[in-house]
């Protein structure tokens, strides 16, 4: 069975190890037999590369998971295998087992909290985007390198010291929980020097998100608002109809019926092309233009909104830094008796131009740092205050050596399934 759900992401995510596939790696003739059957079958036709497929034998691997990898052409940074239940799962509802959050260093090296979900056991605690993490388990942060931080937090329990802007600490004991993450983070609209701006922070197209987002642009519309600034910075991707649907309310239905996106399989599957149109939406309110904050871990569906955007509407304005880089997409195929999900790389996509093949990322209309010591639309974050200032002067603010683009900045970079959930 294929189900159609590209984009997915990449370079963002603390994940538990727990929901990574591991049933890839059994020991059972028959069982590993079977696994490396489904994937030469799908890889063989649907893969977007299946011309550069090496010459390997599944005889010589014991790990699916490692033939898998071996069989990927070497500009995919994208394909992977996964446990079938658990994937699909998080695409529909965002479940997944951990602490419902995701944290990234900032510029000083601290390690600060990016989002965090409304079930999150710490929320609850009052941990919001900003708070440092200065403690785990009675070791200091600080003193512990990456793959260490990630050890600690694929424990079941974990007891955890925040810090906030101002210095206030807060000791917290938690468990890890199955939650559903929710995929629209922030959505307010503020009146800003006397102009109505919404502010929409969305993370991951899933299926779910369709409601949240209806609901946002009704609310949009309710208050009246008249300009938009979306945040995608940390955004990896996921269902494309999810990515035309924002689109399509972005545009006011303005363009129904027009195409959104055209999509490109390799010469054996060429019968499957298509385009895509803009559907119409019952939420739909307009916007002449729209702002939106990136960073590498914008990809995916997030940056086919982007390309999608640009033939119609009078501004796309991006603040950040230089997106992901993925003008290509996936299905899902599963084999239900191995509950295993076959990911890989199956199109190519570009908007109604013709423009697409941005591998090496779209770039940034300002370019800053990204901003993690202020909670999501929150004016003093200096990548939303850049937008507002835009608005209201029609210029954007003059970048100071401290707001300029980082190469410190850090995240956990993970493949696959793990970086899709981007949260621990």
């Amino acid at each position: 069975m294929k189900t159609s759900f590209s984009n997915l992401f990449l370079l963002a995510a603390i994940f538990i190890s727990s929901l990574a596939y591991t049933s890839c790696d059994k020991d059972d003739s028959n069982h590993k037999k079977n696994e490396f059957d489904a994937i030469n079958e799908v890889m063989e036709e649907w893969y977007f590369w299946n011309d550069e497929l090496p010459a390997i034998k599944s005889s010589n691997y014991n790990s699916a998971n490692t033939y898998f990898e071996d069989l990927l052409a070497s500009q995919d940074r994208w394909s992977y295998i996964a446990n079938r239940d658990q994937l699909l799962a998080y695409l529909e509802n965002g479940t997944y087992t951990g602490y419902g959050l995701g944290f990234k260093y900032d510029s000083n090296d601290d390690l600060r909290v990016k989002l965090i979900f409304d079930e999150s056991p710490l929320a609850a605690e009052g941990i919001t985007r900003g708070w440092k993490m200065v403690n785990i388990n009675d070791i200091k942060v600080s003193s512990l390198s990456d793959n260490q931080v990630l050890d600690e937090l694929d424990k079941s329990s974990g007891k955890f010291i925040f810090e906030n802007n101002l210095g206030e600490q807060k000791e917290i004991s938690a468990n890890q929980i199955t939650l559903n993450q929710n995929s629209v983070l922030k959505r307010e609209v503020i009146d800003y020097q006397g102009i109505k701006v919404a502010y929409l922070a969305f993370d991951s197209f899933l299926q779910k998100s369709e409601e949240e987002l209806n609901e946002a642009f009704t609310y949009f519309k309710e208050q009246n608002a008249e300009e938009l600034v979306l945040d995608l910075r940390y955004n990896g991707g996921g269902s494309t109809a999810i990515s035309n649907q924002l689109s399509s309310l972005i545009t006011g239905n303005a363009f129904t019926g027009d195409i959104y996106s055209k999509v490109f399989h390799n010469e054996s599957k060429m019968s499957e092309d298509f385009t895509e149109a803009f559907q119409e939406q019952a939420a739909a309110y307009a916007f002449n233009r729209v702002f939106i904050i990136t960073t590498s871990g914008t990809a995916s569906a997030s940056e086919m909104v982007i390309n999608g955007l640009e033939p119609y509407l009078d501004d796309v304005i991006l603040i950040g830094s230089t997106t992901h880089g993925k003008p290509v997409g996936m299905y899902v195929f599963e084999d239900e008796s191995l509950n295993l999900a076959i990911v890989p790389i199956s199109f190519k996509i570009t908007n109604a131009d013709d423009e697409g093949e941005y591998f090496e990322g779209i770039p940034v209309d300002l370019e800053m740092s990204d901003d993690l010591t202020y909670d999501f639309g929150d004016i003093n974050e200096t990548n939303f205050k850049a937008a507002l200032d835009y608005i209201v002067t029609g210029n954007f603010p003059v970048i100071t050596a401290a707001k300029a683009l980082s190469t410190n900045e850090r995240e956990f970079k993970k493949k696959g399934f793990d970086e899709l959930v981007d949260a621990n």
